[in-house]
C-alpha cells in the first residue's frame, strides 16, 4: 500500500530515519492502544540515546492516546466483529450505532454514526468487559516521562484543497489503480481494514462497474477534503499548539525553529 497511503519513498527514508511503516498487513486490525504503546517505546529508546522524534500526520486520535495515555484495554473479539460487520452489510451502519447509543450513549455522542470501526470497537469493549468505553477512557494514565511540543502546520483552505486535488491526480498517474488491483489479487476485500482507507475504498465501485475511474478520483478528492476538514476541527478543539501558516513568509524561519528543537 505505497501509493494510496502516500508512503515515503525509499530515497526519503534513506535521508531521514522512519519508524512504524510496513508493520501490519491490510487485513490486520490496528488500534490506538497499539500505536501509543509502540510509539512510546520508540520515543523512550531514542531519548535514552540522546535523540528526539517527530510525530507527523496520521490520525489525531492516535496522537491524543499517546499524549494522554490509555486506560485498561480490551482484547479484540473477531467473532463479535464479524457479527457486527454482517449487520452493517445487511442493515447499514445505523444498526450498530443505535445499539451503541443504548449501551454507551456518552461514547456514541462522540462518534459519527457511519464510523463503523469505532462504533464496533466501543460495542466490543462493552460486551467483553461490562464497562463502557467512555468509563475506560476516564482511567487514562498520561506518560509522565515524555514531553510533547505541538506544531500545527496550516494553509488557506483553498490552497489546501488544491494540493489535495493535485495529490490525488499524482496518485492516479503513479499507478493507484494498478496497486488496488494487485491488492485485490492478494485477497484483500472491502472488509479488510486497510482497504477501508480513503483512496482504496472508492475503487471497489470501479471494479464492480458502478462508477468510472474518473468519478472515483473525484470521490477520493471529496473524501480527502472532508477528512482534512475534520482533522483541522479536531485539532482546534483539542490542542493549542504553535500554529505555522505555510503561506506566510515567516514560515521558513518558523520551520527552522522546529528543527532547532530537535
Amino acid at each position: 500500500m505505497n501509493i494510496g497511503t502516500a508512503k515515503p519513498s525509499l530515497e526519503e527514508m534513506a535521508r531521514v530515519r522512519h519508524w512504524m511503516i510496513d508493520i501490519i498487513d491490510p487485513d490486520e486490525y490496528y488500534s490506538a492502544f497499539l500505536f501509543a504503546a509502540t510509539a512510546a517505546g520508540i520515543i523512550r529508546e531514542r531519548n535514552r540515546k540522546g535523540g528526539r522524534c517527530i510525530l507527523c500526520g496520521g490520525t489525531g486520535f492516535y496522537f491524543h492516546c499517546l499524549k494522554n495515555g490509555m486506560g485498561p484495554q480490551c482484547e479484540q473479539d473477531r467473532h463479535l466483529r464479524k457479527k457486527y460487520e454482517k449487520m452493517v452489510r445487511e442493515y447499514g451502519p445505523e444498526s450498530i450505532f443505535k445499539e451503541l447509543k443504548k449501551v454507551d450513549p456518552e461514547t456514541a455522542g462522540k462518534i459519527h454514526p457511519h464510523d463503523v470501526r469505532r462504533n464496533i470497537r466501543a460495542l466490543e469493549v462493552f460486551y467483553n468487559t461490562g464497562i463502557t468505553k467512555s468509563e475506560l477512557t476516564k482511567q487514562h494514565n498520561p506518560p509522565g516521562d515524555i514531553q510533547f511540543k505541538i506544531f500545527i502546520l496550516s494553509l488557506p483552505r483553498e490552497t489546501l484543497y488544491e494540493r489535495i486535488n493535485a495529490r490525488v491526480h499524482s496518485m492516479a498517474d503513479r499507478g493507484l489503480w494498478e496497486e488496488f488491483i494487485s491488492l485485490r489479487k492478494k485477497g484483500y476485500d472491502r472488509n479488510a481494514p486497510g482497504m477501508e482507507c480513503v483512496g482504496y475504498k472508492e475503487l471497489f465501485d470501479v471494479e464492480e462497474g458502478r462508477r468510472s475511474f474518473s468519478d472515483a478520483l473525484d470521490m477520493i478528492k471529496r473524501n480527502t477534503r472532508r477528512y482534512a476538514k475534520r482533522q483541522i476541527t479536531w485539532l482546534k478543539h483539542h490542542y493549542k499548539g504553535t500554529i505555522i501558516n505555510q503561506s506566510d513568509k515567516a514560515c521558513f524561519h518558523a520551520l527552522k525553529e522546529i528543527t532547532r528543537f530537535f
